[in-house]
């Protein structure tokens, strides 16, 4: 059964990419907050991971994270951006574990805001005019099972965006499937922020509709080693394509965990359409809380983003 549920993954997958709708002009895609990483474990990675996601931190941008949740949690993802570009980029999530007819899922919420004031308007002209505001905010819900075979989940979402005094909405939805052969490999896919979208100052807006795909491999340094720890090295390398790419992006991650208290991350994304970017984080778990850190280095912006996740299960 679980191998007739990949195949039509993998030919959904692959009807997706073929589609007409991908051949999004560079820049035709608005919203794109929703694209960015969110969770500093995930920005450790540089995306990578899409089969590996490993708490609740990560649902706003992979819906497979549910299917990690064992114990309820809730938490905040935090960015800071370099000066000169914008405010900070918070979201909110709240994730439940509960069993119906005896079948193990999860419930999730979240919610994201980015906003920024101090805009400095320009006529057609080029000529200064009032500054002006701009902010987004999305709500979203999601539902997956905590197969240790197979999982999926999906979600939807309410995004709403503001320039000015122009608006746009969208109502979107996530879903994803990841298959584990057995402990130490498993591989998965997401079509994420895919649905309707109103124009926007009268011109057609297109969402950050994406595509992630990718394969997880976990050594167990301990066992391999003949060593008296619980060390484990996951290793990931996902495919990535928004509507807006004519090439996908190639992602790669590394992450040194030891139990689940400790974690060491590094990540590399290689980017046809921008510039390369790598990253690095790392993970501390005391107790019912959670701590995540992770930072990526932007030479356009002669600074970098700082990620941050506080999370508590409760």
């Amino acid at each position: 059964m679980n191998k007739k549920i990949l195949a039509i993954s993998l030919v959904a997958c692959s009807l997706v990419f073929a589609g007409e709708h991908w051949n999004v002009d560079a820049g035709g895609v608005s919203m794109k907050y929703l694209s960015m990483h969110a969770s500093a474990r995930t920005a450790g990675l540089s995306g990578a991971g899409v089969a590996d996601a490993a708490n609740a931190s990560e649902i706003s941008r992979n819906p497979l994270a549910m299917s990690a949740v064992q114990e309820a949690e809730a938490g905040i993802n935090h960015i800071i951006f370099p000066e000169m570009t914008a405010d900070d980029f918070t979201t909110a999530y709240l994730a439940l574990p509960f069993e119906f007819w005896k079948f193990p899922l999860t419930a999730s919420a979240g919610f994201e805001f980015l906003g920024y004031d101090g805009i400095e308007g320009r006529d057609e002209e080029g000529f200064k005019t009032s500054e002006y505001g701009a902010y987004a905010w999305s709500l979203s819900a999601g539902l997956g099972n905590r197969s240790k075979v197979f999982n999926w989940a999906t979600s939807a979402r309410l995004s709403v965006q503001t320039i000015d005094d122009e608006s746009a909405i969208a109502f979107l939805g996530d879903v994803g499937g990841a298959y584990h052969v057995n402990e130490y490999f498993a591989f998965g896919a997401t079509l994420t922020n895919f649905g309707y979208m109103s124009d926007y100052d009268g011109e057609d807006e297109t969402a950050p509709m994406a595509l992630q795909a990718g394969i997880t491999g976990i050594l167990p340094i301990a066992k391999f080693f003949d060593l008296q720890s619980n060390w484990n090295l996951h290793m990931s390398a996902d495919a990535y394509r928004r509507a807006d790419m004519q090439d996908p992006e190639w992602r790669f991650g590394g992450e040194l965990t030891y139990a689940e208290m400790l974690a060491f991350r590094m990540g590399y994304a290689v980017r046809p359409d921008t510039e390369d970017g790598i990253s690095a984080g790392l993970g501390v778990a005391i107790g019912m809380a959670h701590f995540d850190y992770a930072y990526s280095p932007k030479k356009a912006f002669d600074g970098g983003y700082h990620y941050m996740t506080l999370g508590i299960r409760f």
